[in-house]
């Protein structure tokens, strides 16, 4: 999931050892695989890409959106690391929360491929992400900004892709692509990294034409 999202380069200090992840597996370049965490001696986690190049988490919150922990992580030597370059910055996964910065009121939701769109009005944000909507709004510092890129408002009772959704009467969990809801099914939820903590429960009302199911891991 993590293709053509990122740009920029920086580096973002997660503190490992305060997670309780000092055991961690030891890998060697040579072995590594497309979507592989990998770590040296310091504390930055990257992800490796497909491209065999690392790219950074730049704040805590891009990571967790991503991740639920950090068990996944290989460790690598230092020369190792270093022989692999860095292609950019991770944005904050699409649908799973929305973000601002400090010197521009406005909140954007995270659409596919780092686009920002502007959720137009507060009533908007209740309809589609429930009363508690701000608690799912996280800070980016304005040096990570333009890792983004601008793109149309939200200007209709519509979730932007990559959102996660179920209705209040039904357990069924729907991946929300292109205006289309897609359900989720057998292990696709746990092989695609999705959270319970990003699914929003909408109204009724608030429908969608179905897609083509999630029923795996999926690249896009």
């Amino acid at each position: 999931m993590f293709k053509k999202i990122f740009v920029s380069t920086m580096i973002f200090t997660i503190l490992c050892w305060s997670f309780g992840i000092a055991a961690i597996n030891v890998a060697f370049a040579a072995t590594l695989s497309a979507g592989d965490l990998i770590k040296a001696s310091g504390a930055a986690v990257y992800y490796y890409g497909d491209d065999g190049k690392r790219y950074v988490f730049p704040t805590e919150s891009t990571y967790m959106s991503w991740y639920a922990d950090f068990s996944a992580v290989k460790t690598i030597t230092d020369a190792e690391l270093a022989a692999i370059s860095i292609g950019g910055n991770a944005t904050v996964r699409p649908g799973t929360k929305l973000v601002k910065i400090n010197t521009d009121p406005k909140t954007y939701a995270v659409s596919t491929g780092g686009v920002l769109q502007h959720v137009d009005s507060e009533a908007r944000a209740i309809i589609l992400y429930g009363a508690d909507w701000n608690q799912r709004i996280v800070d980016i510092p304005e040096s990570f900004w333009i890792n983004y890129t601008a793109g149309n408002a939200i200007s209709s009772d519509e979730h932007p892709d990559g959102a996660l959704v179920k209705y209040a009467d039904a357990p069924a969990v729907y991946l929300i692509e292109g205006g289309l809801k897609r359900a989720i099914t057998g292990d696709a939820f746990t092989a695609n990294r999705f959270k319970d903590a990003d699914i929003t429960t909408i109204a009724a009302g608030l429908t969608y034409s179905d897609g083509a199911g999630v029923t795996e891991k999926e690249d896009s």
